[in-house]
């Protein structure tokens, strides 16, 4: 998206005429040009400001990608809604995902311009480690923001302010997982060097949430490729570094929301206005459309699932299950729980059973669950098993689509003539905001020069 507005002639005229009577020739001391984020006193706010459009950007995007998946349904009056819940994910013209797409481009664009900015920074001033550590904060939250970018989204545009971007191509997608990499790479690196151990784990953290999502996206683009379980040697390393110094924890790495620094839009549309709810296999609901309970049972002791019980709580704030949850909730990037499926589904795909069901245990302890006894008598196969614990441990995470995709899984509210029927792998487009602003998408000639 560019970050700045084409305005009327009409009113660029009328804004002359006033300035030329004397009424808007004052001196705002409150005014924040461009000019101002770029001085070095402002780099630790240049980064937190980085986060907070991340943060925005993911509350946003991550609800039309959730509901076509079977994480969250349509309960509301907005009929947009009901479209993507039917699996019609690939409309430009959806209100919900258009509305979505400029906080995503600003974020992409404000994490990418933090990075830029404080890399002069550094090489103004080597050796000062708070710009060293602001940069790294930096590269870290590009790296998110691109990671998410090319887990969500079908294409995307990469506009600077009133440089109209071209669309990158879905098959160009990829690139966002590289770059990310590439972004958490130099975040790890700077990090462990000015030891600051927890920013590096989180980094890490992300970074094997990438390899293991460039993966997946590999095998759900162009067209989705049923499968079973996936190798990721890069994101197991990761993982296990990581695991190391956490494991047993139930570490998490989250955004958060406060009425400081921003709400949750999905967490209000969920768990307020209620336009969208989390999926019935997933809860029980009353007539009114609250949560009553869980429906969602784990496949080995056959009672309502555990792990789904505790992140459930986390989305209603901490509190009860049935708590009807406010729009600050906390969404999850990265976990110890994910960390751990990372290293299983890999040993999966090595056929080394036992240290899949070491690691699908080790995730159970979290919860108190009882063991998993891999091929015993009622067990559900090694692949069930991971696709349930995948399920119930990423919920919220803006993963499921995907991992729907690759296993062949559908919605039964999915419509027999959906983007996600006809063509498994189908992810958000880019909207009709941005093909009417952008010249390499509305027909227009692009300017030279």
């Amino acid at each position: 998206m560019k970050n700045g507005i084409k305005s009327p002639a009409m009113a660029v005229a009328a804004a002359f005429v006033l300035s030329g009577c004397g009424l808007l020739d004052v001196d705002n001391p409150n005014a924040l040009v461009e000019e101002s984020i770029k001085l070095e006193a402002a780099s630790n706010g240049v980064a937190n400001g980085s986060l907070n459009r991340l943060s925005s950007a993911v509350s946003s995007i991550w609800e039309g990608y959730l509901v076509t998946s079977d994480e969250l349904f349509w309960i509301g009056s907005r009929d947009a809604w009901a479209q993507l819940d039917q699996g019609f994910i690939s409309n430009p013209e959806n209100e919900f995902t258009d509305a979505a797409f400029p906080s995503l481009g600003t974020g992409v664009w404000m994490a990418q311009n933090a990075v830029d900015i404080l890399t002069e920074h550094v090489g103004n001033n080597p050796g000062v480690a708070s710009f060293g550590k602001d940069l790294a904060r930096a590269q870290l939250f590009n790296g998110i923001i691109l990671m998410v970018t090319g887990e969500v989204q079908e294409d995307m545009t990469l506009s600077n302010k009133q440089v109209d971007g071209a669309p990158i191509g879905e098959t160009g997608m990829i690139v966002f997982f590289d770059r990310a990499i590439t972004n958490l790479d130099a975040a790890v690196t700077s990090f462990t060097a000015l030891g600051e151990t927890t920013l590096a784990t989180r980094a890490r953290a992300v970074r094997a949430r990438a390899h293991m999502s460039r993966a997946i996206w590999s095998r759900v683009h162009p067209n989705a490729t049923v499968g079973g379980a996936l190798a990721w040697p890069a994101a197991v390393t990761d993982a296990n570094a990581v695991l190391a110094s956490v494991g047993g924890s139930d570490w998490k790495y989250n955004l958060t929301y406060t009425a400081t620094i921003g709400s949750c839009s999905m967490c209000g549309n969920v768990n307020s206005r209620k336009e969208n709810q989390i999926d019935q296999s997933l809860v029980t609901l009353s007539s009114a459309n609250n949560v009553t309970g869980i429906a969602i049972n784990d496949p080995v002791s056959g009672v309502a699932d555990l792990a789904f019980t505790s992140l459930l709580r986390q989305w209603k704030g901490g509190g009860a299950i049935t708590a009807a949850g406010d729009q600050y909730s906390p969404l999850t990037i990265v976990s110890e729980r994910l960390l751990r499926l990372i290293v299983a589904e890999d040993a999966l795909a090595g056929m080394n059973v036992a240290a899949f069901e070491a690691q699908i245990d080790a995730i159970r302890d979290l919860d108190s669950e009882v063991a998993f006894n891999s091929g015993g008598a009622g067990m559900p196969t090694d692949l069930a098993m991971l696709q349930h614990t995948r399920r119930v441990n990423t919920f919220m995470m803006g993963l499921r689509l995907a991992d729907m995709y690759r296993w062949g899984l559908t919605d039964p509210t999915w419509a027999p003539t959906s983007d996600a029927v006809l063509r498994p792998g189908s992810m958000l487009p880019i909207t009709i905001v941005e093909i009417r602003a952008n010249c390499h998408l509305n027909g227009q000639t692009c300017p030279t020069g």
